[in-house]
Parts: structure tokens; C-alpha cells; sequence
């Protein structure tokens, strides 16, 4: 009993955890007999998802009740004052609030070490610990602000409400950032869940483990080896270790994603998805529409279009392109890499939008080898940039792309085939998976949905009985988890 309130920082509390998938199991069950006593089960879910946190954050919790508290009250005060000047300065009071934690956290060790650099001083701050979650939460809550500013939404009468939105533990620790729009109105009008949303639920579950523990960590291994130091390495193992994490990341964040979205629908809560095809894509901007949807959008909604989005001149179009892309790079890490690989996604936003009016017309009715074409174009650009994304520094990566322009040599390829088969065939496979037509994924969705309910119980203790057998040893993190 006392290892069950214990909290680590090292190995932290998420979903693929069978102590949680246990724990989950007790808490549905209870859940079940609340589903009628509409306070109960609120205060149920607030004080299991506030548990869940700090399984994993441990006494970091306190800010994040802070943070609750305070936006709350901020939201209310700024509905109730019709003074333009004393709103805005509310807002802006909410904003730094919830943002000088997100600040001190994640940035203030890059800050002082870039002063250092520059101006070769000798500040010092002790290594912190980063809460996880802590960039979702944070941008879930300014959004709830700003649209409470806006009166696109008022705001939040009830407290448990507002709470039960925040802490809400499926999106909690690495999203998809949920708007309050979106989620506040479900909160006391619940799906009811019949056959088709469990088995869509269970669907999507089972979806999301396969995704992590079969295919990314297994993945995660070979790409963990190749960029401890990518300069040993050919060129044809740093390109195939590019196309390696791009699946990866797609397969890790993505499988969060479809895990949280099957307990929040177990529970009677739909979130919006956070995913659609994005390696499909046609173009960069399509990706970016597909991609950590809920991101982009919310930098869209928050930060393009409030500098001006496309109102203000092309140039201008173009610089909040690169200002809004750049933000989006730092949000994911304090680290230079980051911003380049932010910068890169806003230049190349950019001039596909100055081609737009041809490139975005003319692959809609083009035939579909034109299509694959501009598909494996945009596929490849965003792999190449991934690499930033993943390796420990930006040297680190540009020595990787070194390898995979200059060391290429055919024969690399068939003695890796010779050396890792299981890989080969491993990252083959993802690859079929991810540019698999959305209407392949739905025909498995519809066949599992029709499965005899007599055969389900089997069907789930043969399908965890093979994650059993075939994940990785040690499970791995998901990414999403350290930003």
C-alpha cells in the first residue's frame, strides 16, 4: 500500500503502466455506479486525475492547482468587467501567470545558459524538473482565457466544472489540447455508452498499445543506437534510421492519442482527434493540418491569426508564418534544434503558400502518380527535419544528414538487410500501415466492431497476450511526455 502513493520522476505513472491499466480497471468499475450522481462522479474523476498527476509529478501538483484556481477566477473576473483597458489587463495578468510557470520550468535553464554563451558570464542554475504535461495544460488554459476575453465562450459558472476540464486525466499529460468549448458542454451531458462506442472505445485502445509497445519502442531501440552517434554509421543506416523515427514518433504520439481518446470514450467523453493521415499529405500545409491537429490549430487560432494571419499583406502573411511556426518549435523544447526545426516548417509554410494558387489547385485534380509524387515529397521533407527533432543536438543532426548525402553506398543496403531482417521488415510494415487509405483503417474499424460480444473477452486476452510476448522488455516513455 505505501508503494501505491508513491510518486517517481524517473519512471512516471502513464497509460501503458499495468499498474495503471489495473488501477484504471478499479476506477471505471466505481464510475459505473456513479453514473447517476452527476457531483459524485465529477469530484470521482477530478480526484483520480489530480492522483494520476501526481503519480508522475509528485508535489509539482500544487502549481498546477494553482494554475486552476487562479485562471478560474481570472475567466470570471474578466466576463464580469466591461472596462476594455482593465480586461486586457486581466488577461494579460492570466497569461503571464500561467506562463511563468511554463517559463521558469521548461526555459529558464536555456535562457541563462544562452546568456552565458553570449556574454561568456557564469550564471548558475540547478538542473529543474520539467512537470510533465505542463506545455498541454498551459496552453489548454490560455486558450480557455483568451476565448472567455473574447466572449466566444463565458465562462465557467461551477468550479468542479472548470476543474474537471483541467485535470480531465486521459488528455492531462500529453494531450490532444482539449478547447472548453469543445469539452466543458459534455461535462454534464455524457455520452451513453452502448455497443458501438465500447467496442469503438476498445478499438481505439487496443489501437494505441499496438502502435506503442508493438511497433514504435521496438523501433525506438535501433533509432536510440543510431543517434547516440550517427557519424559511426553509413549512410544508408542514418536514412533508413530517418524513415525509422518518422514512423516512431507518427506510431508513439499518435497511439497516446488513440489511447486517450478510447478511456475518455469508455467514460462517455469524445475528444477530437488529434491525427488523420498526415504522412499522406500532399503538401506541408496539409500536413500541418493533420498533424498534432491540435496544435496546429491552436497556434493558428492563437498566435497566427491574432498577428494578423493572412490580413495584413503577403509579406506579413509570411512573417507570422515563420513567427507562429517558431513559437510551435520552442513550445516543443528549450533547445536551439528546436527553434531551427520550427524555422524550417515556417520557410517552408511559407513559400508553398507563395505557390499555392498552382501547387494546392493542381494536386486536387491531378492523377494519382502526381499526387504519390508531391506525397513522397512532403514525406521526406518532414523526415529530414525530424531528424533535429531527435538527435541531442543540432550537430548531432547535421552530422546524420552529412552521412545520408555524402556515405551512401547500394551495397550498405542489402548488408543491412542481411544484418537486421526483423527491422527491415518491421519498418516495412509501418510504412504499409501509414500510407494505408483511410478507408483500409475503417473496413478493420467496421470488422471489429461486428465482432459477437461473447468473443470479445478472447479476442482482448489474446491481443494483450501478445503485446506480453513481443514489447519491448523495458517500455519506453511516450515522446509527447517531455514536452
Amino acid at each position: 500500500m505505501p508503494n501505491f502513493f508513491n510518486y517517481s520522476f524517473e519512471n512516471p505513472w502513464f497509460f501503458t503502466n499495468y499498474s495503471f491499466l489495473f488501477i484504471l480497471g478499479l476506477f471505471l468499475l466505481l464510475y459505473a455506479f456513479l453514473l447517476d450522481k452527476s457531483v459524485l462522479k465529477k469530484a470521482y474523476v477530478i480526484l483520480f486525475s489530480l492522483f494520476f498527476y501526481y503519480k508522475s509529478s509528485g508535489p509539482y501538483l500544487i502549481f498546477f492547482i494553482i494554475m486552476i484556481i487562479a485562471d478560474y477566477n481570472f475567466a470570471h473576473w474578466i466576463e464580469k468587467v466591461i472596462n476594455k483597458r482593465i480586461r486586457k489587463l486581466l488577461l494579460t495578468l492570466s497569461i503571464l501567470c500561467s506562463l511563468s510557470f511554463l517559463i521558469y520550468f521548461k526555459y529558464a535553464g536555456f535562457f541563462i545558459q544562452t546568456i552565458n554563451d553570449l556574454f561568456e558570464s557564469s550564471f548558475y542554475l540547478s538542473d529543474l524538473f520539467l512537470p510533465i504535461g505542463i506545455s498541454f495544460y498551459t496552453f489548454q488554459s490560455i486558450s480557455y482565457i483568451i476565448d472567455v476575453y473574447d466572449r466566444k465562450i463565458p465562462s465557467s459558472k461551477n468550479f468542479t466544472d472548470y476543474a474537471f476540464y483541467m485535470t480531465f486525466f486521459p488528455h492531462l499529460v500529453a494531450g490532444p489540447i482539449v478547447r472548453a468549448r469543445d469539452f466543458i458542454p459534455q461535462i454534464n451531458n455524457p455520452l451513453v455508452v452502448d455497443r458501438n462506442l465500447l467496442y469503438e472505445s476498445l478499438f481505439r485502445i487496443m489501437t494505441g498499445f499496438g502502435k506503442k509497445l508493438l511497433l514504435a519502442d521496438f523501433l525506438a531501440k535501433y533509432v536510440d543506437m543510431l543517434y547516440s552517434s550517427p557519424s559511426s554509421y553509413s549512410g544508408a543506416e542514418n536514412l533508413l534510421g530517418m524513415y525509422a523515427y518518422s514512423c516512431q514518433i507518427y506510431f508513439d504520439f499518435s497511439g497516446y492519442s488513440d489511447i486517450a481518446i478510447g478511456i475518455a470514450l469508455l467514460m462517455g467523453y469524445r475528444l477530437k482527434e488529434n491525427f488523420e493521415n498526415p504522412y499522406r499529405s500532399v503538401s506541408i500545409t496539409q500536413f500541418w493540418r493533420k498533424w498534432h491537429i491540435s496544435l496546429s490549430t491552436w497556434l493558428r487560432d492563437y498566435i497566427y491569426i491574432p498577428l494578423g494571419g493572412n490580413r495584413k499583406g503577403v509579406l506579413n502573411t509570411y512573417l507570422f508564418l515563420m513567427i507562429t511556426m517558431t513559437i510551435g518549435g520552442f513550445w516543443h523544447g528549450a533547445n536551439w534544434k528546436f527553434v531551427l526545426w520550427g524555422v524550417l516548417h515556417g520557410l517552408a509554410l511559407a513559400v508553398h503558400k507563395w505557390f499555392a494558387g498552382k501547387s494546392e489547385k493542381s494536386t486536387k485534380g491531378s492523377n494519382s502518380l502526381v499526387r504519390s509524387i508531391y506525397v513522397l515529397i512532403t514525406f521526406h521533407f518532414v523526415s529530414l527535419l525530424w531528424i533535429f527533432f531527435r538527435a541531442s543536438h543540432s550537430s548531432v543532426a547535421w552530422d546524420s544528414i552529412e552521412q545520408i548525402f555524402t556515405n551512401q553506398h547500394w551495397a550498405d543496403y542489402y548488408g543491412f538487410y542481411l544484418g537486421r531482417t526483423t527491422l527491415v521488415y518491421l519498418l516495412l510494415g509501418s510504412l504499409i500501415i501509414i500510407f494505408s487509405p483511410r478507408r483500409v483503417k475503417e473496413l478493420v474499424r467496421a470488422a471489429f466492431i461486428k465482432i459477437p460480444v461473447w468473443s470479445l473477452p478472447i479476442l482482448l486476452i489474446i491481443f494483450f497476450q501478445i503485446i506480453q510476448q513481443f514489447r519491448n522488455t523495458e517500455i519506453q516513455p511516450f515522446i509527447y511526455f517531455q514536452f
